[in-house]
């Protein structure tokens, strides 16, 4: 049985696209950089690993922000 597509309230083009992948990237841009400033007060090994991870996921959404908007 197929159903209609569902529809989405947010536009689906390459514009619409290109600004999530940019607004995620600054997200886990911002998230990153307050887990790395408590990091170094802290002197948490840990908090730097997840500032890490954020902010290579930031990377990545970056890059797809790039490619997307190509």
């Amino acid at each position: 049985m197929t159903h209609p597509p569902t529809p989405v309230l947010v536009p689906r083009s390459e514009k619409a696209e290109r600004r999530v992948w940019t607004l995620l990237a600054a997200l886990f841009a911002l998230v990153g950089s307050v887990n790395g400033l408590l990091a170094a007060t802290e002197a948490a090994w840990w908090q730097a690993v997840v500032a890490i991870l954020f902010l290579g996921a930031a990377g990545a959404c970056a890059r797809a922000a790039r490619r997307s908007g190509a």
